[in-house]
């Protein structure tokens, strides 16, 4: 099947919003405790040890965690968010953050794939911020990109008329860890568990790190993607792809909410009408 792919700057977005959203999402999920040591262990005063190795021994595997976020996955049936994603151009040394809301919605009965709409409304560039009005709206075939104060919108198709709509890890306009499928990733990537380190996103059931490694086979021009979730919903908290050419695209997630009601007009992707704007549609070669 024929995808696009396309290339974000650190100042302009005409797509690559690199979806890091390609979407392993889940929700639900399982804390993780140590058994209290025994009698004998307090007396010999060898419990911490042993609660450390108990905890290790508990800890999920990096293949655990990828069996539970799939499995949970049915139970997102739509998510919002606050979105902050940093671009880094490694050659310019040049860094920009937008920031703005985030509305995914599964597949389901009526819709063939998953859709996503998102909206920068600030910038922040060499420091300085402004306001900015730039859309990406996905409707499981079709992406739309807008820029209100330009006056531009691209209506470009992703994905053929009639085939599965949902992008895997690394497919994608937009990183979104969401929809994820255990087989799949294992097939492209080599999957690493990294240890919490200072910078982690911050969460009150902690956080677990995944590092994908991708395989001759993927298909991707990313060296490495990173994924950070919340250890008891499962959520995602962040995604970091690292380009060949030493490109950096993250998306942070804050203020989540999965499952609320969201109108199917939010993933609208029709070009805005009037003779001020300059629209072009861009379908599959």
């Amino acid at each position: 099947m024929k995808r696009c792919h396309l290339t974000l700057s650190a100042r302009t977005i005409p797509v690559s919003v690199a979806l890091s959203f390609s979407l392993l999402l889940t929700s639900g999920g399982c804390s993780v405790s140590a058994s209290p040591p025994s009698a004998k262990a307090q007396i010999s005063g060898t419990s911490a040890i042993d609660e450390s190795v108990t905890a290790e021994v508990n800890e999920p595997t990096a293949e655990d965690w990828l069996t539970r976020l799939e499995s949970n996955a049915a139970e997102v049936r739509s998510l919002t968010a606050r979105v902050r994603m940093t671009t880094i151009a490694a050659l310019l040394e040049d860094e920009s953050q937008r920031f703005g809301p985030l509305r995914y919605a599964a597949a389901d009965e009526e819709h063939a794939g998953m859709r996503f709409a998102v909206r920068f409304e600030r910038v922040i560039l060499d420091g300085q911020a402004e306001a900015v009005d730039q859309s990406y709206v996905y409707d499981g075939r079709w992406l739309l990109d807008v820029d209100t104060q330009d006056r531009t919108a691209t209506r470009r198709e992703l994905v053929p008329e009639g085939e599965n709509a949902d992008f895997e890890i690394g497919d994608g306009p937009f990183l979104l860890p969401l929809n994820l499928k255990k087989d799949r990733v294992l097939q492209k990537f080599d999957v690493e568990l990294i240890p919490p380190a200072e910078g982690d996103p911050e969460s009150d059931a902690g956080t677990f790190h995944l590092r994908l490694l991708p395989k001759p086979q993927a298909g991707t021009d990313a060296q490495r993607i990173d994924l950070w979730f919340d250890r008891d919903t499962l959520l995602p908290l962040r995604a970091a792809t690292l380009e060949a050419d030493e490109d950096q695209t993250i998306v942070d997630l804050f203020q989540l909410k999965q499952n609320t009601a969201i109108a199917d007009d939010a993933f609208d992707t029709a070009l805005p009408v009037g003779s001020d704007w300059q629209t072009q549609v861009v379908p599959l070669d």
